[in-house]
């Protein structure tokens, strides 16, 4: 009896070690406002200071969104330039959040919480960084995955001290 145990045991942890690489690696928590441990940077509600978050990616520039062309998602309320930017975001939301919850990443690097000026952006590996100034834009792309890595350690844990936990 022991022994069918042991080696049933056996072949279910052999299977789950076979299957584990197919289901692909865990993916770590956004720091995107999807995470459910969201820190946002809003002004009475609106996201980005009502930038269009879209076209930050498919102009490549800033550009104010317009405040009829809206969409809500969890606590924020993100403006668009356009009604195709609005129907881009529903596609992805994720992609198009700010990081760091549209706070500045060297400063979160450091454990801060600072506005951003929305003029001052980076699309960096597919993800949009707005940043307080020039010299913290600068200051990222000295070491990207560095300061990346020091703001979301600090993103999660401020997070969990606003929450009380």
């Amino acid at each position: 009896m022991h022994k069918s145990v042991a080696v049933s045991f056996l072949l279910v942890m052999a299977a789950c070690c076979l299957l584990a690489p197919a289901l692909g690696p865990a993916q770590p928590p956004t720091t995107s406002g999807g995470s459910g441990q969201s820190l946002l940077n809003l002004e009475n509600t609106v996201a980005a200071h009502g930038y269009d978050v879209v076209a930050y990616f498919n102009q490549n520039r800033p550009r104010r969104g317009d405040r009829r062309i809206k969409e809500r998602l969890g606590m924020a309320t993100y403006y668009f330039a356009s009604s195709r930017n609005r129907y881009q975001f529903l596609s992805d939301a994720p992609k198009y959040q700010p990081q760091f919850g549209g706070y500045c990443p060297m400063a979160m690097a450091v454990g801060r919480l600072e506005d951003i000026d929305p003029q001052v952006f980076a699309i960096y590996q597919g993800k949009l960084y707005l940043f307080r100034d020039e010299g913290a834009r600068a200051a990222f792309f000295q070491n990207p995955s560095h300061a990346i890595n020091e703001a979301t350690a600090h993103y999660f844990e401020i997070a969990q001290e606003r929450r009380g936990n």
